[in-house]
């Protein structure tokens, strides 16, 4: 499945992109697992739980105006609090991090593949989304997001 395939998938799915977003924040919430999230306008947030009370929300029927409430205003586990609309992707990571061996161990050639939308590689997409400033962070971020 080609990056165009899956954006009409989640789109048909979800409804939205922002609908995605949301599912992922409360699946992330429910479960725990700790995820990087990146934003539009700033640097990213790595390994951060989302808080519980997206799910739990979800889990005793909070109506819609509720769950607006709460995206508007999430928070994470590092102190910092964003809305949905400030957040550009979410990237699940494994429980207890990845070790600098395993992100020694990560083949880059992957990361020159063409898999955005607009035929973008994986490297331009996590340089935009992380906001790298320098090659070093391209090859760290490129290697945290393959390793997950």
């Amino acid at each position: 499945m080609d990056a165009k395939e899956g954006i009409k998938l989640i789109e048909e799915k979800f409804g939205s992109r922002e609908s995605f977003l949301a599912y992922q924040l409360a699946m992330l919430s429910t479960s725990g697992q700790p995820c990087d999230i990146t934003f539009y306008h700033q640097k990213p947030i790595l390994d951060v739980i989302v808080e519980q009370k997206i799910g739990l929300a979800l889990m005793y029927g909070a109506g819609a105006n509720k769950m607006q409430e709460i995206f508007r205003n999430i928070k994470f586990s590092n102190g910092t609090a964003a809305s949905l609309g400030e957040i550009w992707t979410v990237n699940p990571m494994p429980q207890g991090g990845i070790s600098k061996e395993e992100l020694s161990l990560v083949n880059l050639t992957e990361a020159e593949e063409q898999v955005g939308p607009n035929g973008e590689t994986l490297r331009t997409m996590i340089k935009d989304t992380y906001h790298c400033t320098s090659i070093e962070e391209e090859d760290f971020f490129l290697r945290r997001f393959i390793a997950s």
